[in-house]
């Protein structure tokens, strides 16, 4: 047998180690508990049922008590009896891996398979590891696979060849509209026949009516449950609904009857990629691809995972892969030209990005990559950079202005305003830092929060809390852009707030046809989106100083005292003494993606170490985790006079105590660091920015004067290298800044969470407010 009973961590409420009195009942509690634990060990199931439920008479949400009588009934058969001492034991404490691992294991028991994969979605959203919910997933698969294996795929009449070589002939020629009408009627013809719900469901997948192309792969799977077609694309279809463990379960029992079927693999590959599970998304690719060398979907796919795993030149190697089988394959360029811009490699990601815009200069995702590339060139214009942005609403924004409608929204900016928030992912991503606390201080009797979510990923407890922010929330996955705009027009929006960019999974398709009165971008991307349709950039004066208004599609709108507001990470843990004082030399430091590190960078990090004596470099992020890579790196800085033995290369997650063995943090340019930057401060770290045009150029010069330190802003790579030489040669001041950094932080705009709020909020007053002044009159 089994033992599932979990000890009792009953606990007292106090400062460690105080000697706290227990009160009669707990001591009560405890004692049953242990009397009761040691019964249901011994087997002595009666005595110990009652043990457990004396304690629930003292302490109803007891979860220990709850949990074990639940293991109790399972030990005896009943299964679905003990659900709801599961469930009770959940509710009192949902991060217990056991009480997740029980429930379901219950439900599987009790033949209850949908169940269990939905609770088992739950459990992955709650945190439970993968290993044991991959364990769970094999056992449900294999439940599936042997009601298969006996069920009998069921026969009946058949529609004439004729008929069914003629849906096949529509489908081929993508004439979904007629194999709707065709196969609605061959399945009320021939409801045994399962080419009749497939061609139906297959159809409505196509003309994007997922959720109606559920119940008819439901009807072909019950007719024939191991057809491997139909429970490839019916976990395909949960997939894209985010139902992944279910997707996952259909997707193994797909390649379970088919080892051999690659588009199984292939779909299984993107499920296990979805849940962030990226060893077992390689290997299913990596089977796929057994089956099919030459396959350019696996071939890509696999090259963007194992780019996403650091493992970019193996990455690039796939890439190529595929372009040589099919060299005008739009996606492949693009996740070349990614990938070779993760290795630092600008010029050449730009030339492989122009590639893909000559293949298809109309293309939203081959145009955004490359405008994401050409933030990061040191040398490009300025003005030039932004004609590519201009490009971008000549080909995305102007086709739809003819979409542009008069809005009818009430013109009264005092009343309680309707603000939408458009996001491709509300979870735990590298904005959360500064999009929830905005979120969580947002005045309730001031505006009425929409989130319009399109989650491309896994849902987490992250997904959970943000919830709680927004009176409504709206699921945008199968929502095209006209549809978008019109359901934000429904929704009487009054202020829209972009915070994508041209980061993925970005709706600028919805603003292009100006579905609000007052339309913004904020946060994301750090610089316009070039759509014109868009009114306002919501920042501050240091990142867009006065004059370079002409480098934005919107209008600048400077906040009084900080363009973004930072909450910190609650794990970072404490600012670490001086490292230098016991190194005996200063350690420069950085967490910057590669992306950033240009030659004008390498070169003005390699004369800052020339003239700190003995001073070290650190350079630590994902992108030069693999040994490979390092070379190269290593390499350019050698090409400027720097040894090897002085610069320190690696990953390290989380890199809180990287930063605690760092003295001084190095800022990039033109394009400075992100949440990186603003981690560094609060780990007790000073730092440098040079201070450039707008397009995260003014990051650092914006973040450094909202904390109070506007003289660590440089504006010319000499006076940037001068400026941390100075930092370097004062230990004793170097010490008292590192001291007093994160409470200055702390004390300052970019931490001031609530003041953020009614500057924002204040801000969308105002915008509304001029919009309802430049109504004609009588609208």
């Amino acid at each position: 047998m089994t033992d599932t009973t979990t000890t009792d961590r009953s606990h007292h409420p106090g400062q460690a180690g105080a000697a706290l009195p227990v009160s009669p009942v707990q001591m009560l509690v405890e004692r049953s508990m242990a009397l009761a634990i040691e019964c249901h060990r011994a087997g002595n199931y009666p005595q110990a049922e009652e043990l457990y439920r004396a304690v629930l008479s003292l302490d109803p949400a007891h979860a220990d008590a709850n949990h074990n009588l639940g293991a109790i009934a399972v030990e005896c058969g009943q299964f679905l009896a003990s659900v709801p001492f599961f469930q009770a034991a959940l509710e009192a404490n949902p991060k217990e891996r056991q009480y997740w691992v029980s429930l379901v294991d219950a439900l599987i028991q009790a033949g209850e398979d949908a169940l269990a994969g939905g609770v088992l979605e739950d459990a992955l959203r709650a945190g439970l590891a993968g290993d044991a919910a991959g364990e769970l997933v094999e056992r449900l698969v294999g439940a599936a696979m042997e009601r298969a294996r006996l069920a009998r795929p069921v026969v009946g009449r058949m529609p004439p060849r004729e008929q069914l070589a003629e849906i096949n002939r529509l489908f081929e020629e993508e004439k979904f509209d007629a194999v709707l009408r065709m196969g609605r009627k061959m399945t009320r013809q021939f409801p045994q026949c399962t080419m009749g719900w497939k061609s139906l469901s297959a159809a409505l997948m196509r003309v994007g009516q997922r959720d109606k192309a559920i119940e008819p792969m439901q009807q072909a799977l019950a007719l024939d449950p191991g057809d491997v077609d139909m429970l490839s694309n019916y976990g395909l279809a949960l997939s894209l609904r985010g139902d992944l463990v279910q997707a996952e379960i259909l997707l193994r029992q797909a390649v379970g009857h088919g080892p051999r079927f690659k588009q199984g693999w292939f779909n299984l590959g993107i499920v296990m990629r979805g849940q962030a599970r990226l060893q077992a998304a390689e290997a299913a690719y990596r089977t796929a691809l057994e089956i099919d060398p030459g396959d350019v979907g696996v071939l890509i796919n696999l090259s963007v995972l194992l780019g996403e795993m650091n493992r970019l030149p193996e990455a690039e190697q796939y890439a190529r892969k595929a372009i040589e089988v099919q060299p005008g394959h739009l996606q492949a360029r693009i996740s070349m030209g990614m990938l070779l811009k993760d290795q630092g490699r600008l010029p050449e990601a730009l030339q492989a990005l122009r590639a893909a815009m000559d293949l298809a200069p109309a293309d939203a995702s081959a145009l955004s990559s490359y405008l994401f590339v050409a933030n990061c060139i040191p040398d490009l214009d300025p003005v030039d950079r932004f004609a590519a942005y201009q490009r971008f609403n000549q080909h995305f924004g102007e086709p739809y202005r003819h979409l542009w409608r008069p809005h009818s929204n009430e013109r009264n900016a005092e009343r309680r305003l309707r603000v939408g928030y458009v996001a491709p992912v509300f979870r735990n991503h590298a904005c959360r830092q500064f999009l929830e606390p905005l979120l969580a201080n947002h005045s309730h009797e001031r505006v009425e929060l929409f989130a319009y979510s399109g989650p491309y990923e896994l849902e987490d407890e992250v997904t959970d809390r943000y919830r709680t922010y927004f009176e409504h929330w709206i699921d945008t996955r199968d929502l095209d852009d006209d549809q978008l705009a019109q359901r934000i027009r429904d929704d009487g929006i009054d202020v829209l707030v972009d915070i994508a960019g041209h980061t993925k999974g970005h709706r600028l398709g919805a603003f292009a046809r100006k579905p609000a009165p007052v339309s913004l971008h904020w946060l994301d991307s750090g610089y316009t989106t070039g759509l014109k349709a868009i009114d306002y950039y919501l920042t501050d004066e240091p990142t867009v100083p006065v004059g370079q208004e002409g480098l934005f599609s919107e209008k600048p709108w400077r906040l009084p005292h900080a363009s973004l507001v930072y909450r910190a990470n609650p794990g970072m843990g404490e600012v670490s003494e001086l490292p230098a004082m016991s190194n005996g030399y200063v350690t420069f430091g950085t967490l910057t993606r590669a992306v950033r590190l240009n030659e004008r960078v390498i070169r003005a990090w390699s004369a800052l170490l020339q003239r700190v004596p003995g001073s070290r470099l650190e350079i630590n992020s994902g992108n030069f985790s693999q040994a490979e890579v390092r070379e190269q790196w290593f390499q350019r800085f050698e090409a400027h006079g720097v040894q090897r033995e002085r610069i320190l290369m690696g990953f390290e997650s989380p890199p809180w105590n990287v930063l605690r063995r760092m003295d001084i943090a190095l800022d990039c340019f033109p394009q400075n660091s992100g949440t990186t930057l603003i981690e560094s401060l609060f780990m007790g770290l000073p730092l440098v920015t040079l201070a450039s045009a707008p397009s995260m150029g003014t990051l650092g010069a914006s973040v450094l004067t909202s904390v109070g330190y506007p003289e660590w802003i440089a504006y010319s790579e000499e006076e940037y290298v001068d400026k941390l030489v100075a930092l370097a040669s004062d230990l004793p001041q170097l010490a008292q800044i590192r001291a007093g950094l994160r409470p200055k932080m702390q004390s300052s705009a970019l931490m001031d969470e609530a003041g953020f709020a009614r500057d924002v909020e204040a801000a969308y007053g105002q915008m509304f407010r001029a919009w309802c002044d430049a109504q004609p009159p009588g609208r």
